[in-house]
């Protein structure tokens, strides 16, 4: 163990997780741990690394003696990715990943460590230059701890769009929500997203009008106090920008459950508009022309299907499968939990191994003969493709694509039906 510098102030606001059901506040106890440890069998990372105390140890029994007055934090706290499925298996309600991140904030690291650290949890900073990690020289990143992976990520192209597609009526106008990193390098899945809401006839602003962070990689690493500051400012930038639309349309399963929960839950914000994920959105609004176009069309390569984590405990994993099957994209989805990427965790020289290790694992999970990959989250589509060789996007990429192949004409359903 090491010793920590924290204080009762960054502990005392999760000393009661308030959860709503059906509407109604309730407040459980975060002192409730059953011990049965099914938390432990949930945890990807307990299974990839044997030196991992895993969520029952670094959660509630770590919180157990910090109220007792032990400050100091647990060995190897910090190779949690925060993938929250330990809490989200937890009988007791239980918020065992959030106990976590706030033991990982009283943990001392070397100045090079912050340093790195101070970067990574402000991806907003480095969707403003992207490629600004990968123009880092060797050398420095080394110094910094940063990973091979970053000098892998490049930003993906913007799709061709037909400008016919926005030539439909409007069914109002919603809020495309574009996060940090498809901000800074995929716009490629914004592009299609914006195409297709368009094709299917809303209007689409795409917000916040800045780059903004909502404070998920801050939290993941140990900064909860950063992570609330930043999801405020997000908060005050969406006030501003998304009045009057009808909801946000998500596409990263991080930001849409850090939006979700994460907001309400512990960090004090709220979205102003309702949130939706793209795949919800895609498989409640398009209109039936839209996928029967689809189905009509030239046969398309089966898909594997990965929901991530996060993707997981917000809304659970039918809504990728629910695409496809109205695509008419045979599809199987991928048998893994976390991939290992978990936003920057990936990025980190220290969890490199491990999140190689999870990563390998997903990807020998992969079907024989598939044709690609379908992946709600930047970062958890390049770190597949990486260990799979297989083709990671965005569903809304798909789409798009088969939507280009079946409309030989103006892409709008107006125009033709």
């Amino acid at each position: 163990m090491r010793a920590g510098s924290g204080s009762w102030k960054a502990i005392e606001p999760v000393r009661k997780t308030q959860v709503r059901e059906g509407g109604q506040a309730m407040w459980s106890d975060t002192d409730s741990c059953l011990k049965c440890s099914i938390c432990v069998a949930a945890c990807p990372v307990y299974r990839a690394d044997p030196e991992f105390l895993g969520p029952k140890a670094l959660g509630p029994d770590w919180y157990r003696l910090f109220q007792q007055g032990d400050t100091r934090p647990f060995a190897h706290v910090d190779d949690c990715t925060f993938c929250q499925l330990c809490e989200a298996a937890c009988p007791a309600g239980v918020p065992v990943a959030h106990l976590i991140a706030l033991q990982k904030s009283l943990v001392k690291r070397p100045f090079r460590m912050r340093v790195r650290d101070s970067v990574l949890t402000r991806p907003h900073w480095v969707a403003r230059v992207p490629g600004a990690l990968g123009l880092a020289p060797p050398a420095l990143g080394r110094a910094l701890g940063l990973s091979a992976s970053a000098w892998r990520v490049r930003r993906r192209r913007r799709p061709r769009f037909d400008p016919l597609a926005a030539a439909v009526s409007a069914r109002g106008t919603v809020g495309l929500f574009v996060d940090c990193f498809s901000r800074g390098y995929d716009r490629e899945a914004v592009g299609a997203a914006r195409a297709l809401l368009e094709v299917w006839g809303f209007g689409v602003r795409e917000v916040p009008g800045q780059s903004l962070c909502c404070g998920a990689a801050a939290y993941a690493s140990g900064r909860p106090a950063q992570a609330g500051s930043m999801a405020k400012q997000m908060a005050a930038g969406l006030a501003r920008d998304a009045q009057h639309l009808q909801w946000l349309v998500t596409l990263n399963a991080t930001c849409d459950g850090t939006l979700r929960d994460e907001w309400p839950r512990f960090l004090d914000a709220v979205p102003v508009v309702p949130v939706r994920a793209f795949d919800d959105v895609a498989a409640e609004e398009a209109p039936e022309a839209f996928w029967r176009r689809l189905r009509a069309g030239a046969p398309h390569p089966p898909v594997a299907l990965h929901t991530t984590c996060r993707g997981k405990v917000a809304r659970g994993e039918g809504g990728l499968s629910r695409l496809a099957a109205l695509a008419g994209i045979a599809a199987e989805p991928l048998d893994a939990a976390c991939c290992g990427a978990a936003g920057s965790y990936a990025f980190k020289r220290e969890h490199a191994a491990i999140a190689q290790k999870m990563g390998r694992k997903a990807g020998q999970a992969m079907p024989a003969g598939t044709g690609g990959l379908w992946v709600d989250s930047g970062t958890c589509a390049v770190h597949l493709e990486e260990m799979s060789g297989v083709r990671a996007r965005h569903p809304a990429v798909w789409l798009w694509e088969a939507w280009q192949q079946a409309a030989h004409g103006p892409a709008t359903l107006r125009e033709r039906e």
